[in-house]
C-alpha cells in the first residue's frame, strides 16, 4: 500500500509539468534556447514518469488481487484509514478538475492509460463493498472524498463503457452507502478536544483507541506503532528493534478512554433530545 500511494503520486503528478512543457513547445515564437532546454526537461520528466506509471500499474494490479483474496488485511484498524484516503485521492485525481493537467500527447508512451487505470481503482472500492469498516473509512475522509466525486466516476464508466451493467449499479449502490455513512458519521461527531493528555497518543496527537505499551515504556495508539513498523521496525523512542508482538495492550487506559468516550457519546445524546423536545 506504501508503494501504491508512491507511485501513483509520482507518476500522476509528472503529467501537469509534462502537459504544460508540451504547451509551451507548441509556441512557434519560442527562442531556440529555450526550446532546447524545455525538450531537456521534458526528455527528463518523461522518463520518469514513464518508470513510476510501470510500477504504478503493477501495484495497483497487485492491490486489486490482493483485496479481493485477503479483505481482513486491508480493513485493519490500523490501515483502512490510510487505504481509503490513498483510493479517494487517486481518485480525484482521475475524474476530478484535476484530470485537465492530465492529458498528454502519446499518454501510451508513459504506460499511461485512464481508462485502464480508473476501472482497477474501482475494482479496489468494490472488492471492500461489503466491509463496513471500509465504508466507514472512506466517509471519514475529509481530505478527498465528496459524493460529487463519486458520481462523477459513475458518469465516466458509465460514458466510456468501462464497466458492465452490473458492475454500475454495485458501484452506485456503492456510492450510497458512503453518502449514509457520511450522513451518520456527521450525527455522530463528537469533539474529544477537550480529552484528557493521558488519552492521546504521543506522536499523533489523536484520541486513541487502541493504546499499547511499547518496549520502551512509551504508550501510543496501536495503529501509529503499526503504521510506523511498516516503514522502520524499531522503537520510535530507543531506536531499539522490534515488532508489533512486542507490545503490550493497556487495557487499563482503554477502559478509561472508552468509558470517557461514552460519557461525552450519552451527554451529546441527551442535548439532542432536549433540542428536539424544545422544538416539538
Amino acid at each position: 500500500m506504501n508503494d501504491a500511494t508512491y507511485v501513483l503520486d509520482e507518476g500522476l503528478g509528472k503529467f501537469p509539468k509534462i502537459h504544460d512543457l508540451q504547451t509551451q513547445l507548441r509556441d512557434p515564437s519560442l527562442a531556440d534556447q529555450d526550446r532546447e532546454k524545455l525538450e531537456e526537461e521534458l526528455q527528463t520528466t518523461e522518463g520518469q514518469a514513464a518508470s513510476f506509471m510501470q510500477l504504478a500499474n503493477e501495484t495497483v494490479g497487485m492491490m486489486k488481487l490482493f483485496t479481493n483474496t485477503l479483505t481482513d488485511a486491508f480493513t485493519m484498524p490500523e490501515v483502512v484509514g490510510r487505504l481509503a484516503a490513498m483510493l479517494d485521492f487517486n481518485l480525484s485525481v482521475l475524474t476530478g478538475p484535476k484530470s485537465k493537467k492530465l492529458k498528454v500527447d502519446n499518454p501510451e508512451k508513459y504506460f499511461f492509460n485512464p481508462k485502464a487505470l480508473l476501472p482497477e481503482l474501482v475494482d479496489i472500492y468494490l472488492n471492500l463493498a461489503s466491509n463496513r469498516e471500509f465504508i466507514e473509512a472512506v466517509a471519514a475522509d475529509g481530505r478527498s472524498y465528496n459524493p460529487e466525486m463519486m458520481q462523477a466516476t459513475l458518469e465516466i464508466l458509465k460514458s466510456k463503457d468501462l464497466k458492465d451493467p452490473h458492475e454500475l449499479v454495485a458501484w452506485a449502490t456503492l456510492c450510497n452507502k458512503f453518502v449514509q455513512a457520511k450522513i451518520e458519521f456527521e450525527q455522530l461527531e463528537l469533539d474529544y478536544s477537550d480529552a484528557p493528555a493521558e488519552f492521546e497518543d504521543e506522536i499523533m496527537g489523536d484520541l486513541m483507541k487502541d493504546p499499547v505499551i511499547l518496549p520502551s515504556r512509551h504508550i501510543l495508539d496501536r495503529s501509529t506503532i503499526v503504521q510506523h513498523l511498516l516503514s522502520d521496525p524499531k522503537d520510535p523512542y530507543t531506536r531499539q528493534p522490534m515488532t508489533i508482538e512486542d507490545v503490550v495492550p493497556d487495557v487499563a487506559l482503554k477502559a478509561r478512554i472508552d468509558a470517557w468516550k461514552e460519557s461525552k457519546r450519552a451527554a451529546a445524546l441527551a442535548a439532542k433530545s432536549d433540542a428536539m423536545d424544545t422544538t416539538a
